[in-house]
């Protein structure tokens, strides 16, 4: 079955003197949009999430919030005395010349960007790898959440999906019953038209029929409506199927939309069948329009 672009899953780790947690969200996007925020200690980490996300996720944009916490010993706490400073004399420079009450204590220079950072270098190439590895699992546990979300969504666009497609179908056999007597109608409305211009002039029935026949066929809607209902069955075999389905399926209704336009415009200010297949045709617009819109998050 198909599955949705919207999704959400958490995954944590603990070990000694490591607390770690990865959140995941997924939106719709054409392509795989990937933007991982991650401390900046531990950028080259990065890579390995982008993988394990890459190698499951096929659309979409995602967002990934990492948190690494160090509680071990050998983790030490970094000054910016420098920056410290200038923020400290910005600050007296402000309350010379605003109303500004209030003492700057560690915790509130503790958030003051680059004011405070964790050094990891203590970490050797065995702690890099074991985080390395928690991270990924921490991640992987997350996948799994974000895609068990993304196929229960995708059941739910799956049914409105069918739903628009039995739909479309009733309206393209309203279509084929007013195309029935095309042909005919067009002849008689020719031949009628021909004599009320010129009932005195000699005609040549043989040729006038062969005319009406090219005018009619010209008109006739039959490839058009052969090639809607294949449209509908690829893309109703699209919505059984896993994998990246998106993308087909949009390609699908614009070739849809295409045919639909067609028989409109081949219809148009006909007799009451014509009138017909012109009500059934804006209906199938509504519906494909609304169909574009659910497959823009189909993944």
């Amino acid at each position: 079955m198909i599955t949705s672009m919207t999704g959400f899953g958490s995954g944590r780790r603990e070990a000694p003197g490591l607390n770690l947690a990865v959140e995941i969200k997924t939106v719709n996007h054409r392509h795989l949009d990937l933007h991982v925020r991650i401390p900046s200690e531990f950028q080259g980490l990065e890579a390995v999430v982008r993988k394990a996300l890459a190698s499951r996720l096929k659309r979409g944009r995602v967002d990934v919030f990492i948190r690494i916490e160090l509680t071990r010993s050998s983790v030490r706490l970094e000054a910016n005395q420098d920056l410290i400073a200038s923020y400290v004399k910005l600050v007296e420079e402000l309350r010379s010349q605003f109303p500004i009450s209030g003492d700057l204590t560690f915790e509130g220079i503790s958030k003051l960007p680059g004011a405070i950072t964790v050094s990891s270098q203590d970490m050797g190439p065995d702690e890099l790898t074991a985080l390395s590895g928690h991270l990924v699992e921490a991640t992987e546990a997350a996948l799994e959440q974000v895609q068990d979300m993304r196929a229960r969504e995708g059941v739910a666009l799956a049914r409105d999906l069918s739903g628009r497609i039995d739909a479309i179908r009733s309206c393209l056999e309203t279509i084929t019953q007013g195309a029935a007597g095309l042909l005919d109608h067009h002849r008689e409305l020719l031949l009628k038209r021909v004599a009320e211009l010129a009932p005195k002039l000699e005609v040549d029935s043989n040729r006038l029929e062969v005319e009406a026949l090219m005018y009619a066929e010209k008109s006739d809607i039959a490839e058009e409506i052969t090639r809607m209902g294949s449209h509908l069955d690829q893309f109703a075999r699209l919505g059984e199927r896993a994998g990246e389905a998106g993308k087909r399926m949009d390609f699908l209704l614009q070739e849809m939309n295409r045919e639909v336009t067609t028989i409109l415009s081949k219809t148009s200010g006909l007799n009451h069948s014509g009138a017909a297949i012109g009500q059934a045709g804006i209906d199938i617009k509504v519906e494909i329009d609304k169909l574009r819109e659910q497959v823009q998050n189909v993944e």
